[in-house]
């Protein structure tokens, strides 16, 4: 009897484990809704202006609206100021609109280890 309950525990435990692994996996996840300062590119450039960065590098990437997940394409322009280390990441849209995504402090150029390639099955 004593051997068929600790069996059960151990076997219990064990198909546990998945389900745990699941959530703690689940649970990492940063899902958020972040506000962003919208308005027209002159207004958005003034907080770049006043940090006197000048724009680094430029992208195209897609953003998701919180309330219903629908994804806005639009171009992206990141603004350093290499003296002081400020930094600034605006997203423009098709309709005129941009949004102040982040912008912070302490911008260095990366000189760490590459990072390794993932081979195409």
């Amino acid at each position: 009897m004593f051997k068929k309950t600790i069996l059960s525990l151990i076997l219990a435990s064990v198909l546990m484990i998945p389900a745990n692994l699941a959530l703690a996996q689940q649970s990492t996840a940063k899902v958020f809704i972040a506000k962003q300062p919208c308005d027209v590119l002159p207004k958005i450039m003034e907080v770049v202006k006043g940090y006197k960065e000048d724009l680094l590098f430029m992208g195209k990437g897609m953003s998701f609206a919180a309330q219903s997940g629908k994804s806005f394409m639009g171009g992206m322009m990141f603004f350093t100021n290499q003296d002081t280390g400020t930094w600034s990441m605006i997203q423009l849209f098709g309709d005129g609109t941009a949004c102040l995504v982040m912008n912070g402090k302490d911008f260095a150029p990366y000189g760490g280890p590459t990072i390794p390639k993932i081979e195409e099955n």
